[in-house]
C-alpha cells in the first residue's frame, strides 16, 4: 500500500510540473519542505505527502531550487523553509503555505481556494506560481509567453540534403510533417480517415490491435492492471465490445495478439508482474464463444515475435531480481496443460530485453538486424553478428512509471514505401519530469515517427502531430491487399492517450480516462 502510494505521489508532482523551464537561481536555493498540515482536511487528508511533494517539484522547475524533503524543522538548515496546510470547508477547500526566508524572522505567507475538490489541483499550480514570483522573482506571464513560442525541436534524426525543408498535410484530425528532400524521394504520407472513441473511464496500460475472429473489422484491446476491453471499429464507429477481467494484484506492462496456433482465432498475449515476479497469461476471445483461458499464470515474460526465417513464434524471459529479468530471451512454446517448454536463445545482445527490440530486414537482403530502444531511450541498430551500426540521440520510447518491468513503447516494424526494405515506426514522448529523478518519469507531448533505414542512419520519412498528453501505446496495420491494388500501401494507425486533462485530476482525485483515436493512413511511394 505503501509502495503503491509512493508512486502515485511521484507521478502526480511531475504532471504538474512545468517542463523546460529555466533555472533562475545561479546554484540553485536550498529549501526544506514539510508534510502538509492535513489536520483540517477531511477526506482530503490523502494528499499530506503528495503537496508537499507538488510544491517542491513544480518550485523546482521554475525556479532553479535545490529541494529538500525534511520531517520536522531542526537548528541548523539556513535555506528557506516551507510549510503547507490543506484546510476543506462547507464553502470550499484552502490551500496556504507559510515560507521563512534566509534572511527573515517572520515568514509570508501564501494562500489560495478551490469551490470544489475538483478545482484543487488548479489551485494548488496558482499557490506555487505566486511563491515562485514572490520568493524567486519568477516572471510567469512571460515564461508562459516565452515556452508557448517556441519552435518545435527539429527531428533527432539525420536527414542528407543541406537545404532540409519541411512539408506539412493535414487532414482527418492528424497533421502530417514530412521533410521535402524525403517525401520527393521516398513517400508520400497522408492521412484518409480518423476515428475517435467517446471518453473511456478508464487508465490505459497497454493496447493491441488486430483482427481476433476473422471477420475482417479491427479489434481493438486496451488492457488496464485489471481489465482487458475490446473494442471494435465497425460502421465507422468505435464500439465498446467486451471486457475481459484479469486476475487479482497484476501489473500489466504489454499486451499483443497473434494466431500462433493457427486456429483461425488470435490469442490474447497479456504479460505482468505480481509482486514483481513474472504471471503472463494467454486467452482467446470469440464474440460467439466468448473467453477461452489457454494458459494462466506462466511464470515468464511472454511476447509474439516474427523471428527471421520462421514468422511468428512466442518469445520469452525469466524474471530477475526486483522486478528486473534475467539474461537470454527464448523461443517458448506453451502445450496444453500449462507446461512450457523453452527453445533456442534468440540472437539478440545481453544487454536488450524482450520488450525492447525487433527484428528488421533493413537493407531489403534477406539478413535481419535487432532494432532496440534502450534503457537510455536511445534507439540502436545491430547487424545479424549483433555488430552496432547506429545508435540514436535518447528520446523514444518513453513512458510513465509504473511498478514492475516498465518496458520502452513498442517498436512496429512495416514497409510504408513496399520496396522490400522494412521501416521503423516509433513513439516519440517529451520527458517532462526533472532528469535527477530517474526511476519515476512522467512524460508529454507524444508523436509517432515512421523512419527509413539508409546504410548507416535512420531518415525521418514522416512524423505526426503533438499529442498534448503524450502516447501511452500504440499500433499499426498495413491493410492487406493495397500493395497489390494500387500504387499506395494503406494502414491504420492506433493511438491511445490520456484524456485531456484526466491524468492530472485521475491521480490526485483518484479517476482517470483514455481516448483512443485510429487514423486510416496512406503512403504512395516515390520510387515506382
Amino acid at each position: 500500500m505503501q509502495r503503491s502510494f509512493r508512486k502515485t505521489v511521484l507521478i502526480l508532482l511531475f504532471c504538474i510540473l512545468l517542463p523546460g523551464a529555466s533555472a533562475f537561481a545561479a546554484e540553485g536555493d536550498k529549501v526544506a519542505f514539510y508534510p502538509t498540515d492535513v489536520s483540517e482536511a477531511g477526506e482530503l487528508a490523502y494528499l499530506r505527502e503528495s503537496v508537499r511533494m507538488m510544491l517542491a517539484s513544480r518550485l523546482s522547475g521554475l525556479a532553479g531550487i535545490q529541494p529538500q524533503f525534511e520531517e520536522k524543522v531542526t537548528a541548523g538548515f539556513t535555506g528557506y523553509r516551507v510549510q503547507s496546510r490543506i484546510v476543506s470547508a462547507e464553502n470550499g477547500v484552502t490551500v496556504s503555505a507559510s515560507v521563512l526566508t534566509p534572511s527573515a524572522i517572520i515568514p509570508v505567507s501564501f494562500k489560495v481556494t478551490a469551490g470544489e475538490h475538483s478545482q484543487v489541483m488548479k489551485a494548488l499550480e496558482e499557490l506555487v506560481d505566486k511563491m515562485a514570483e514572490s520568493l524567486f522573482d519568477v516572471k510567469i506571464k512571460a515564461l508562459s509567453a516565452a515556452i508557448a513560442s517556441k519552435p518545435a525541436a527539429a527531428t533527432s534524426f539525420h536527414t542528407p540534403h543541406p537545404d532540409r525543408q519541411v512539408k506539412e498535410n493535414s487532414g482527418f484530425g492528424l497533421s502530417i510533417t514530412q521533410d521535402e528532400f524525403v517525401a520527393q524521394m521516398a513517400v508520400e504520407a497522408t492521412a484518409t480517415e480518423r476515428y475517435k472513441s467517446t471518453l473511456l473511464s478508464f487508465v490505459s496500460r497497454a493496447m493491441s490491435a488486430g483482427d481476433l475472429d476473422g471477420d475482417s473489422f479491427d479489434e481493438i484491446l486496451i488492457a488496464t492492471n485489471t481489465t482487458i476491453h475490446i473494442l471494435q471499429l465497425r460502421d465507422k464507429r468505435i464500439q465498446p465490445l467486451s471486457t475481459v477481467a484479469l486476475p487479482a494484484l497484476l501489473q500489466v506492462h504489454a499486451l499483443n495478439v497473434a494466431d500462433l496456433n493457427e486456429n483461425g482465432v488470435m490469442e490474447i498475449y497479456v504479460s505482468a508482474t505480481r509482486k514483481g515476479d513474472p504471471r503472463s497469461f494467454v486467452l482467446e476471445w470469440h464474440p460467439e464463444t466468448g473467453v477461452t483461458w489457454l494458459h494462466k499464470e506462466v511464470p515468464k515474460y511472454i511476447r509474439p515475435l516474427r523471428l527471421p526465417g520462421k514468422g511468428l513464434v512466442l518469445a520469452g524471459q525469466s524474471g530477475g531480481l526486483e522486478g528486473g529479468v534475467m539474461a537470454g530471451i527464448y523461443q517458448l512454446s506453451l502445450v496444453p496443460g500449462g507446461q512450457i517448454v523453452t527453445g533456442e536463445l534468440l540472437p539478440v545482445p545481453e544487454s536488450v530485453n524482450l520488450f525492447e527490440f525487433v527484428f528488421a530486414d533493413l537493407e531489403g537482403d534477406g539478413v535481419a538486424e535487432v532494432v532496440a530502444i534502450t534503457k537510455k531511450e536511445e534507439l540502436k541498430v545491430f547487424d545479424s553478428n549483433l555488430e552496432l551500426l547506429y545508435t540514436s540521440p535518447p528520446g523514444f520510447g518513453g513512458r510513465d512509471a509504473a511498478k514492475g518491468l516498465n518496458p520502452p513503447i513498442r517498436l512496429v516494424v512495416t514497409d510504408f514505401d513496399a520496396d522490400g526494405n522494412d521501416d521503423i515506426l516509433l513513439v516519440d514522448n517529451e520527458l517532462a519530469s526533472p532528469k535527477m529523478l530517474k526511476k519515476s518519469k512522467y512524460y508529454k507531448n507524444g508523436q509517432v515517427r515512421g523512419l527509413l533505414w539508409d546504410k548507416d542512419l535512420f531518415l525521418e520519412i514522416w512524423r505526426t502531430n503533438i499529442f498534448q498528453e503524450a502516447i501511452s501505446d500504440f499500433h499499426f496495420l498495413p491493410l492487406s491487399g493495397t500493395e497489390e491494388s494500387s500504387n499506395s500501401v494503406g494502414g491504420r494507425l492506433f493511438v491511445v492517450e490520456p484524456a485531456k486533462g484526466s491524468l492530472l485530476e485521475g491521480l490526485l482525485l483518484g479517476g482517470g480516462a483514455t481516448r483512443l483515436s485510429v487514423f486510416g493512413m496512406e503512403f504512395v511511394p516515390k520510387s515506382k
